[in-house]
Order: structure tokens, then C-alpha cells, then sequence
């Protein structure tokens, strides 16, 4: 008699289910592993998103925000050879933290100076070491850039770097990197040699810090912060994704300004209120003629398009051990790729360019229900403008690792080095400059770029 435990009733009757046959199991087994296997397998690897691109490899450009726009620039440096543009929003020169977090935070940026606003108040400043060493004038930002530029040099050949085109953009109410620090940038593309009018700088345009673009496809719920500049106040950390809609300031802002106009003082303040779309004016700066001015930008579905890769896949390319150095580098899991459909399916040549995000942006951000993703990669602008011009737009993604190594609570790309990645952190050698470089080697189907250890 079988036991109560396998026995069942039907309309009251007794019924002892039956056993599945041999085959039924195998079935049962095989739709199991079916169901299963996409999340066994995770993301693709890069390689199988690249089969079948043509990348023009002297089409590959760089840029960032915040982080990622130190980490862009010292991409730049470091690779300068086949790196031919930079867009810097909001970051610091080359070498700039010296290796040094305490340098990170007080010289290179005012976050020492926000967190004893928050917590100390300013009349207490002078009292707790809170003080501003970030440089304030001409020429203390000068003396920034010849330090950076001569441990550039010492490090690096900047070959290429004068023809390059450089895009750099401070906002005017940012109140994390200093306009000083910025200006260090300029001074060292000046002093590296790049061309008298390849560099473009807008630093008079209303917006705080963040990834400034317009209302175009434009997504909806809170995946994009609106421009709160002064007086209004800043939106809390919590809900700043720091991609912020600002063309309604520049609108009222042109108005005031009285622009279009003919008088040459103000024409500068009116061709930077035109580059409300950043991604556009960095883009159009970068590759000139070749992007097209007017309807150039495309609509984009950013949940089917922009598509995830296996970060940890890439680490295997110039490490023996790849999941630990992935987490040693506080690189994501996933990172994304938006490939317009010319690249892929018609075989077009195409250019490449590298998005960095800036902290608190990186890994799966977007978190708004039914979605998914990264809401930089999805939503700072350049993806219209890459659908509309045969450009593959890279998002290599870092993440926030809390217990260290490597300490990195805020998700920043490496710029510092100190309780992150290593003295290296600004060369060649640093994992996560290696993991940039073997990304766009497996894009561009070669060794395009020297990856320090790869096979």
C-alpha cells in the first residue's frame, strides 16, 4: 500500500499519481535547461557582438564625466597614438591626485570642502584642515598642467596628440571640479601641442555637475534630472542621476542674453548655450564634417538596443586569474555596447568611440520597474547621434565595492590609484586601462593597442 504522502483524491475517489516514464523525465530535464540556460550563460562576450564590424581604427575618439572624464583624459595621454579626440566634462588633468586619495579630494576636486560644508560648516574650515588647495587662479592652474605634462611626457609619448580634437566643458555652477582644475586641462592640451583651434572649452554654460543634454527622445519618469541651477537647490545625491535636461535654461537664457547676436562679447556665451545636446557638440567637435549637422540624430530604443556584454569575458583576454582581477579593478559584471544596424548588418566601416561614466553612474542603474540597464549608456545623448552617423558607442562600467580592496564606495573610475588600483593606476599597466584597451582591440579585430600582459 503505497503512504498517505503519494496518495491523492479526485472527486473523492483515491488515485495514486503515476511515475513519468524515462522519456517524460528527460523531457521534463531538457525544458528545464532551456529555461535556465540564458541566466547560466549571462551576457554575451564582446567578441560576439564584434563579429562582422568594421571599426575604422583611426576613427576612435574618448570621453567622460566627472571619473570617467579624468579616466578619459588619461586614456588619452596614455594612448594617444590611436586615440584621435577627447570629450572632458568636468575632470582633471593627467596625474593630477599624484597617486594620492587626499590629494584626489582637495586638490583635484571640492569634495573635502562639500563634505565639511555638510557636516562642519564653513566657520569651522580653517579649524579642521577643510581648506580649499585647488588652484584659483591662472597661474596656479598653469603650474598644475606643467606638473601633469611633465610626468606625461616622462611616462608617455603624447605621439598624435597635437592633431587631435579636444572638447572640454565646465559648468557654471559646478560645484565639485573646480573651473581651476579644468583649466589645467586646457593648459595641457595647449602645452602638448594641440593645434590652435582643435580645442573647443565651454565653461559659461548654466549647469551644475552632471551630463548636460536636451529634451530630445527624451525618456520619462525620473531617468533623467531636471537642470535645477541656482537659486533653485541642487536635487539630493539619492535621486541625481546626473544626466540632467537643460534646455529650458538655455532657451531663457538665450533670451536674456539677448543671443543671436552680432557684438563679439557675446557671441562666445551664445555658442555655448547652443551645446545643451553634449554629447551632440562633443561628437560634432571630435569628427567635424563628417556628422552630419542636421538631422543627424535618430530615435532610439534603448532597451533593445543598447545591449550588455560579460566584462568578466574581456579580463580573460591578458589575465590567468579573470574573475578576481575584474573585482580587484572594480569593474562591473556587465558593461554595454550601442551598435547602429549600418554596422552590423549592412558592413559598413564605422567609427568607435568610449563613453565614461562618472561615479554613482556605473553598473545597473536603472532600476525603474520593467526596466533595466545603465541609465548613462540608455540616456546621456549619444546614441541618437551614433544611430545617426555610424558610430559604436562603448560603455565600459565600474562599480561601488564597499569592503576593500580595492575601496571604492562612490563607483569612480581610478584616477587616484591609493586603495584602488595600484601606483600604476595611470599607465598602461593599470588593469583597468588594460581592460579599456583589449575591449577596443576586440572591437577593432586586432592589437590596435599595447595591453601590458595580454596573450
Amino acid at each position: 500500500m503505497p503512504s498517505k504522502s503519494i496518495i491523492t483524491s479526485i472527486h473523492g475517489k483515491t488515485s495514486i499519481p503515476e511515475v513519468p516514464s524515462r522519456r517524460g523525465a528527460m523531457f521534463l530535464l531538457m525544458l528545464l535547461s532551456l529555461l535556465i540556460a540564458p541566466y547560466a550563460l549571462g551576457d554575451p562576450a564582446l567578441e560576439k557582438i564584434a563579429n562582422g564590424l568594421n571599426i575604422d581604427d583611426k576613427e576612435i575618439s574618448v570621453s567622460g564625466i566627472s571619473s570617467g572624464a579624468f579616466f578619459a583624459h588619461q586614456f588619452h595621454v596614455v594612448h594617444s597614438e590611436h586615440v584621435m579626440g577627447a570629450g572632458i566634462v568636468a575632470g582633471g588633468p593627467y596625474y593630477c591626485a599624484k597617486g594620492n586619495v587626499l590629494d584626489a579630494i582637495t586638490r583635484c576636486s571640492k569634495f573635502v570642502g562639500i563634505m565639511c560644508d555638510k557636516f562642519m560648516g564653513r566657520l569651522d574650515q580653517e579649524d579642521t584642515g577643510c581648506g580649499d588647495y585647488f588652484p584659483e587662479t591662472t597661474e596656479e592652474s598653469r603650474k598644475m598642467a606643467e606638473d601633469s605634462l611633465k610626468q606625461a611626457r616622462k611616462e608617455n609619448t603624447l605621439k598624435g596628440i597635437g592633431e587631435d580634437k579636444i572638447y572640454l566643458f565646465s559648468g557654471l555652477h559646478d560645484d565639485i571640479v573646480p573651473i581651476g582644475v579644468m583649466d589645467a586641462i586646457d593648459h595641457f592640451y595647449q602645452g602638448a601641442g594641440v593645434k590652435e583651434g582643435n580645442i573647443e572649452y565651454n565653461k559659461t554654460f548654466p549647469a551644475r555637475h552632471s551630463m548636460v543634454r536636451d529634451s530630445y527622445d527624451k525618456p520619462g519618469e525620473d531617468a533623467v534630472t531636471e537642470c535645477a541651477v541656482p537659486p533653485a537647490s541642487p536635487p539630493s545625491t539619492a535621486e541625481d542621476t546626473f544626466i540632467h535636461d537643460c534646455q529650458s535654461q538655455a532657451i531663457e537664457e538665450r533670451e536674456n542674453h539677448g543671443c543671436p547676436s552680432d557684438d563679439p562679447k557675446k557671441q562666445e556665451k551664445c555658442a555655448d548655450l547652443e551645446d545643451v545636446d553634449l554629447a551632440g557638440a562633443i561628437l560634432k567637435h571630435i569628427y567635424g564634417d563628417s556628422i552630419r549637422q542636421w538631422n543627424g540624430r535618430k530615435i532610439v530604443d534603448e532597451d533593445k538596443e543598447v545591449q550588455p556584454f560579460d566584462q568578466r569575458k574581456v579580463f580573460k583576454g591578458f589575465s590567468d586569474d579573470p574573475h578576481n582581477e575584474l573585482q580587484l579593478a572594480s569593474m562591473a559584471r556587465e558593461g554595454y555596447i550601442f551598435v547602429p544596424k549600418a554596422c552590423k548588418n549592412e558592413g559598413k566601416e564605422c567609427k568607435l568611440h568610449i563613453a565614461f561614466h562618472g561615479c554613482l553612474q556605473g553598473g545597473r542603474t536603472d532600476d525603474r520597474i520593467g526596466k533595466s540597464g545603465n541609465l548613462y549608456a540608455k540616456y546621456a545623448g549619444y546614441n541618437e547621434w551614433a544611430k545617426g552617423n555610424n558610430i559604436v558607442v562603448l560603455y565600459p562600467q565600474v562599480e561601488n565595492r564597499n569592503m576593500p580592496p580595492p575601496l571604492n564606495p562612490m563607483g569612480c573610475w581610478d584616477w587616484w590609484g591609493q586603495a584602488y588600483t595600484g601606483e600604476n593606476y595611470h599607465t598602461r599597466e593599470a588593469p583597468q586601462m588594460k581592460a579599456v584597451a583589449h575591449m577596443i582591440n576586440i572591437l577593432v579585430d586586432g592589437n590596435l593597442l599595447e595591453v601590458s600582459g595580454g596573450r
